[in-house]
């Protein structure tokens, strides 16, 4: 495996790091040598059941769907319905697409990426680096890359009405500080540090920390720390640019009127999200990026722990947010960590497990759609869990 200059320098420090940690840890003595691991045996993806759950995204209102899994056998990928319901060209897993906020991981690479340079502190203030942005100077950098800063998410007015509020925003770019304005003018939702709190507005911030410590546009940031390094032939961040060139899916709006024709939401600038949502990819790109960041290679192993280290972000204790990265724990125990995305069309799953052997993404060309998202999201537990174990024969008396 070839490793990038700068991802060696990263990982050399994180290697002496981790022999004085395990110096420091290890026995004085050992009388025998330590039992032998157990193995597990992985289960093999349940391709039938990754189908079913593309088929139940189209059920729930998605004219298609894809998913592909790789692992150490491999690649699977799976494709049901069209990508273009024009021309009725059926969905190719080869294509590209946006994906939403799974750009917030990239974001986040980034961001740890010039926390290693010693660029910026994570538990410094945002206002030490962008001096007067935020009415606050508690809310630290963390705070944004774990969703704790309580700035509130400007996109809930913006798209109330689904489709008026899209094409009001189609073609427009705006600047960060319009969008950061948006956020200011509305109530906080929590103190800073203090619960989980959704937000794209942290992830705006993100953009704008990155291209102030860089002196370059985040789209060069993405491309010579991530894209070129990781060879993503298929990932780029345009904005403002509302073209997807190349074989690509074509995204379809839910309005909110029941039974109201889909619009085609493809065309757009996504300048409303930009660092939080604009990135656009394939799913093969997806599985390498998120094995990719989970074996090490953009990280070193301690800013890797901080940022899959994780605070639970509903009821159910299976769901977790870290720094820019989501944990979902699955019915068989497995956890997988990456992102979830939803733009305007689009729904997109993309998660590798800890160890980066196995990973999974997965798209549906709809969006507001919440049982689409559902059904997409049983992709998961298919691909890491494999088939259902059969209930067991009843006994005989």
């Amino acid at each position: 495996m070839t490793v990038p200059l700068s991802s060696y320098r990263r990982l050399t420090a994180s290697a002496a790091l981790i022999a004085a940690l395990a110096g420091a840890l290890a026995p004085a003595t050992s009388a025998s040598a330590a039992p032998a691991a157990i193995r597990t045996r992985t289960p093999a993806p349940d391709l039938a059941g990754i189908v079913a759950a593309l088929e139940s995204a189209m059920a729930n209102g998605a004219p298609g769907a894809m998913a592909r899994y790789f692992g150490p056998d491999g690649a699977r990928a799976r494709a049901v319905g069209v990508r273009d319901r024009e021309t009725g060209a059926a969905m190719d897993t080869r294509a590209r697409f946006r994906v939403g906020s799974v750009s917030k991981t990239f974001s986040g690479v980034v961001l740890l990426q010039l926390v290693e340079e010693r660029r910026l502190k994570l538990d410094a203030p945002v206002n030490t680096y962008l001096e007067g942005l935020l009415p606050d100077d508690r809310i630290t950098v963390r705070h944004l890359l774990s969703h704790r800063s309580g700035l509130a998410d400007y996109t809930d007015a913006m798209f109330n009405e689904t489709v008026p509020g899209f094409e009001a925003v189609r073609n427009r770019v705006f600047s960060y500080q319009e969008l950061v304005d948006l956020s200011l003018a509305e109530p906080r939702t929590t103190e800073p540090g203090g619960a989980y709190a959704y937000s794209n507005t942290n992830f705006l911030v993100v953009g704008m920390l990155i291209e102030k410590l860089t002196g370059r546009p985040v789209a060069d940031a993405y491309q010579r720390r991530i894209i070129k390094p990781l060879g993503l032939r298929q990932t780029a961040y345009v904005h403002p640019d509302t073209r997807i060139k190349g074989t690509h899916v074509r995204g379809y709006l839910h309005p909110d009127e029941a039974g109201a024709p889909l619009v085609d939401s493809t065309e757009q600038t996504v300048s409303w999200a930009q660092s939080a949502g604009a990135v656009i990819s394939s799913p093969a790109d997806l599985n390498t990026f998120t094995s990719a960041l989970m074996r090490g290679r953009l990280l070193s192993s301690a800013t890797l722990e901080a940022m899959t280290t994780v605070t639970p972000t509903d009821a159910t204790n299976t769901r977790f947010y870290g720094l820019g990265l989501r944990r979902y724990d699955l019915s068989c125990g497995t956890r997988v960590y990456g992102h979830t995305g939803t733009v305007q069309g689009y729904y997109t799953y993309a998660f590798s497990t800890r160890d980066g052997r196995r990973s999974l993404s997965a798209l549906a060309n709809t969006s507001n759609r919440g049982a689409a998202n559902t059904a997409l999201g049983g992709t998961l537990e298919a691909a890491f869990c494999g088939k259902p174990s059969a209930p067991a024969p009843p006994a005989r008396s």
